[in-house]
C-alpha cells in the first residue's frame, strides 16, 4: 500500500512539471480586434463639369453644363488590431474604399456601379514608452489636418496638401509640463513620381533615395476643454530621369504650418498653409508637377475652417481654401505650335451642416462655390502671350453616412 501511495505521489509530481519545450514557449498575446469605417451614399449637383464628378478637385475648362451624380463609392471599411507584449504595444490597421479606378469617362458612362477597392491604409505600429515605429502605408507626416468636408477630396488641390504613401516613420514625444506636449516625427516615404523620360520606370523609384518627411508639433491645454495645437512640417525628395543621355533631377519640397484650436464642446478652428514645388502627388499646385520643359512648378496655398455646434447633434462648418501656382513657372518650349494650358488658380468656399440622426447615422449637406482659373500660353511674333479663362460653379452635395462604431 505504501508503494502504491508513493507511485501516486510521484505520478502527480511528474504531471505537474512542465516539459522542456513548454518552459521555452512564449505565451501568445491577447489580441483585440474591431471593425471601423462607414457606409455613405452621396447625391451631387454640379452647375458645371468638375474633375471628377463624384468629387470635385477643380473645374474643367468647358462651358457650363449642369450634371447630377449619385454614388456609394466612398463607403469605407477598416480592420483594426492591437495587442501588447510586455512593454511593447502593437497596433495594425487595414482600410480600403471603392475608388480604385478613380473616376474616368469609362466609369462615368458604364462602370459607376462597379466600384473597385482602393487600398488606403495598411500598416503596423509598435510603441514603447515615448517612442513609436510605423511601417506600411498611411497618411503623410506633413499637413496632418483634414477639414470636415462632405466632398470626398477634403480640399485637395484647393489648399490642403498631403495624401497617403508607403513609409517608415519614427515618432517621439515628451511632456514639457503637465499642460504641454511636444511631438516630433521623421519618416522615409516612397517618392511617387512620373515617367518624364518614358523608360517605364517611375522617376521617383529611379532616384533611389526615398523622400524625407518631418513634423514638429506642440499641443497645449489652455484651460478646461480648451486646447491649442501648432505644427511645422516639411518634405524633400527628388525624381530622376534621362534627357539627351544626361541624368536630370526634379526636386520636390514643401514647408507647412498647421493649427487646431478647440474651445469647449462647441467650437473648433482648423487651418493649414503650404509653400513648395513639384507638389502634384501631394495634391498641391492644382495637381501640376512640372511644365513642358520639365521645370518644377512652385505653388502656395492655405485653407481654414470654423466648426461650431449651435444645438446638440448639429454641427455647422464654414471654410475656404485656395491653391495658387507660380505664374513664372508656366514656361513652354519655343517649338510649341499650339496653346499650352495651365491651371493658374483654384479655390473653394463652402458651408455644410452635419446632423446626427442617431449615434451612428449622420445626414449632411454642403454648398460650395468653386473657382478655377486657366491660362493658355502660346507664341505670337516670337513672344509668349497668355490668355486667361475663368470657370466657376455652385456645387450642392447631400449625403447620409452610417458609421461603424
Amino acid at each position: 500500500m505504501k508503494r502504491f501511495a508513493i507511485l501516486v505521489v510521484l505520478a502527480v509530481l511528474a504531471a505537474s512539471i512542465p516539459a522542456p519545450a513548454a518552459l521555452c514557449e512564449e505565451k501568445s498575446p491577447a489580441y483585440s480586434f474591431k471593425f471601423s469605417g462607414y457606409f455613405k451614399g452621396d447625391v451631387v449637383y454640379d452647375q458645371a463639369r468638375a474633375n471628377s464628378g463624384d468629387y470635385a478637385l477643380f473645374l474643367l475648362n468647358q462651358p457650363k453644363n449642369a450634371v447630377t451624380s449619385m454614388t456609394a463609392r466612398e463607403t469605407r471599411l477598416g480592420f483594426d488590431f492591437s495587442w501588447k507584449e510586455n512593454e511593447w504595444q502593437t497596433d495594425a490597421r487595414l482600410e480600403f474604399d471603392f475608388y480604385g479606378l478613380g473616376v474616368t469617362a469609362a466609369t462615368l458612362n458604364s462602370q459607376e456601379n462597379k466600384g473597385t477597392t482602393m487600398l488606403r491604409h495598411a500598416y503596423a505600429q509598435v510603441t514603447r514608452g515615448h517612442w513609436s515605429l510605423l511601417a506600411g502605408q498611411t497618411s503623410d507626416i506633413i499637413s496632418p489636418l483634414v477639414p470636415k468636408s462632405v466632398n470626398y477630396t477634403v480640399l485637395w488641390d484647393q489648399g490642403n496638401i498631403g495624401y497617403r504613401r508607403p513609409q517608415l516613420r519614427v515618432t517621439g514625444w515628451v511632456n514639457a509640463s503637465d499642460k504641454v506636449k511636444v511631438t516630433a516625427a521623421l519618416g522615409a516615404t516612397r517618392t511617387l513620381g512620373g515617367d518624364l523620360d518614358g523608360d517605364k520606370i517611375d522617376d521617383g523609384a529611379d532616384a533611389v533615395l526615398p523622400t524625407a518627411q518631418g513634423r514638429l508639433g506642440i499641443a497645449a491645454k489652455l484651460g478646461e476643454k480648451k486646447t491649442l495645437e501648432v505644427g511645422f512640417s516639411g518634405h524633400y525628395g527628388r525624381e530622376q530621369y534621362v534627357l539627351n543621355f544626361s541624368t536630370q533631377y526634379v526636386k520636390s519640397w514643401s514647408a507647412n504650418v498647421d493649427l487646431r484650436a478647440v474651445i469647449g464642446d462647441r467650437f473648433e478652428l482648423l487651418a493649414e498653409g503650404f509653400t513648395g514645388q513639384d507638389l502634384g502627388t501631394y495634391f498641391g499646385g492644382v495637381g501640376q508637377t512640372v511644365n513642358p520643359l520639365n521645370h518644377e512648378i512652385a505653388s502656395m496655398g492655405a485653407w481654414g475652417q470654423i466648426s461650431f455646434k449651435p444645438i446638440e447633434r448639429v454641427w455647422i462648418n464654414l471654410g475656404y481654401g485656395w491653391d495658387d501656382p507660380k505664374d513664372e513657372d508656366f514656361e513652354i518650349p519655343a517649338t510649341a505650335t499650339t496653346d499650352v494650358s495651365f491651371l493658374d488658380f483654384n479655390s473653394d468656399v463652402f458651408g455644410s451642416i452635419f446632423c446626427n440622426v442617431t449615434s451612428t447615422v449622420t445626414a449632411m449637406i454642403e454648398v460650395s462655390g468653386l473657382k478655377t482659373e486657366y491660362i493658355l500660353k502660346h507664341f505670337v511674333g516670337g513672344e509668349i502671350v497668355g490668355t486667361d479663362i475663368n470657370r466657376n460653379e455652385v456645387r450642392v452635395q447631400f449625403a447620409i453616412k452610417a458609421a461603424i462604431k
